[in-house]
């Protein structure tokens, strides 16, 4: 049996078919032509047939290879397809968008947040989160309010992967239950909440909610045909990218903790008791198994290598980072304005604290920057009443760097594991696997996850690293909004 993962990020798509022992038989990727079709500051916009046009990409290489190695794309059991978190776009009742979609780290709609917290004071103490302006409903609620004329031509409010579910099945009115977390869906009862009706919201364009990985429909035969899978198919409920990324270490039993980082940080934890953030930067999403999956999705990460270094001159900057660590700067390199998890901070912005004039120096500092926002991470986790133990499970772009591993688990003071096939596509595929070929996401992801790397901390760099740390912490009082612990 195979199975195909889609994955939509920020930057682009990438697919991976492989079969219930976790076995890649093939890979596609395809970069997205505009990163932002905004020109506002501070809003980010991306428009729904780009998305649509790399899927298609990305599928269509991960046939051509898959043909290649004497298997067929018939032979393909199930699909599942995961998308940023908060992320959405209208649609009207040819199924069409309405508008470019608004992403999830758009944070236009800090108003429409402030309100929405203003009346859904019991969701919020159910589900132990607090809107905030990068969550789905703000960002439905301020196009009801500024582009009238936009929200009463919707008849669908459909999240990133939910669109893209909808172009292969035909069925665009179903998502699940960690897309529909930020669009106020009480996890708890399994409903859309009553505040829906109080906002003055239209609940008939709201989806229906299902598990992760329960099946939603088969493809239709025009896909079919075009990618030469069987109108058998299925095509199974996705989740958000850092949901299956997680998924993607193996970190689905409880007490596992999952770092991702990509193009930004994603920290999650599966608990079996919902855990409440007081600070509202953290969340619980809802495992199939009624445990609960703890963490946030920070607007920090890979990215600031990009924003400052040529991404071809990678592999030298790499060489040279273990002559220059620790450096001494300390930063928060954020790309744009805005953080939403450890802490909430709309009017955040990266600071450096030391000299990066040396482009190697800048670029180790860079690395160590992320490291120290992540145990930052990990402590406000462990603040919020979590267990962390000495192994993380890590993945995602900055995984294929041995250096920034080495920094990373030395600022944790902990083993990093590194799955052997990272991303949030193989975690997507392992969804897939869970209900059609396995009975639980455990067994699926037992059965298909193997580790590649196991990074202990440098002893060398420990202390050194503990004492930047404690300084970088004070940094982020004197800065944001941070809790003080």
């Amino acid at each position: 049996m195979l199975f195909l993962g889609i994955d939509l990020g920020t930057q682009g798509a990438r697919g991976i078919v492989c079969d219930e022992r976790g076995k890649v038989f093939a890979q596609g990727t395809c970069n997205f032509g505009s990163l932002n079709t905004s020109c506002k500051e501070g809003q980010y916009e991306q428009a729904p047939i780009m998305w649509w046009n790399a899927v298609k990409q990305v599928i269509t290489e991960c046939m051509d290879s898959l043909l290649q190695t004497g298997r067929k794309p018939s032979q393909i059991r199930a699909i599942t397809v995961d998308g940023t978190s908060g992320t959405i776009v209208l649609l009207d009742k040819e199924k069409r968008p309405l508008r470019d979609a608004l992403l999830y780290n758009d944070m236009r709609a800090a108003a429409q947040a402030e309100k929405i917290h203003r009346y859904a004071g019991e969701l919020e103490k159910k589900m132990g989160y607090l809107f905030n302006a990068s969550f789905a409903l703000p960002k439905v609620l301020w196009i009801k309010e500024e582009e009238p004329y936009v929200y009463e031509k919707a008849r669908h409010m459909v999240h990133q992967s939910d669109y893209i579910v909808g172009m292969l099945t035909g069925e665009y009115g179903v998502t699940d239950y960690s897309n529909a977390l930020k669009s106020g869906f009480d996890l708890k009862e399994e409903e859309w909440p009553k505040l829906l009706d109080v906002l003055g919201l239209d609940r008939t364009i709201f989806p229906s909610v299902i598990p992760p990985g329960q099946g939603i429909g088969t493809i239709t035969k025009r896909a079919a045909v075009e990618f030469g899978l069987s109108t058998d198919t299925v095509v199974a409920a996705g989740a958000t990218d850092g949901y299956v990324s997680a998924i993607s270490t193996g970190a689905v039993r409880r007490g596992d903790w999952a770092s991702v980082i990509g193009t930004t940080m994603v920290l999650k934890g599966v608990t079996e008791k919902l855990l409440c953030d007081a600070g509202g930067s953290s969340y619980s999403h809802k495992l199939p198994s009624g445990d609960w999956m703890f963490g946030g999705a920070s607007n920090i990460g890979g990215r600031c290598l990009n924003d400052s270094f040529d991404k071809e001159q990678f592999e030298m900057w790499n060489r040279g980072v273990m002559d220059v660590i620790p450096t001494k700067v300390i930063s928060y390199p954020l790309h744009g304005r805005g953080e939403r998890f450890p802490f909430l901070d709309p009017e955040a912005k990266a600071f450096v604290l030391g000299d990066i004039s040396d482009p190697q120096i800048h670029y180790a500092a860079l690395m160590e920057g992320v490291a120290y926002a992540e145990r930052f991470a990990l402590e406000h986790m462990q603040h919020c009443g979590a267990a962390v133990g000495n192994e993380i499970y890590t993945t995602g772009g900055a995984c294929s760097s041995s250096e920034w591993l080495q920094i990373r688990a030395s600022v944790l003071d902990r083993v990093l594991k590194v799955p052997e096939h990272t991303g949030a596509a193989i975690g997507c595929a392992i969804l897939a696997a869970s209900a059609s070929c396995y009975g639980s996401l455990t067994e699926a992801a037992g059965h298909m996850v193997s580790y590649r790397k196991i990074i202990e901390p440098v002893h060398r760099l420990i202390a050194a690293y503990d004492q930047l740390y404690q300084r970088a912490f004070q940094a982020y009082k004197e800065r944001y909004r941070v809790t003080v612990r």
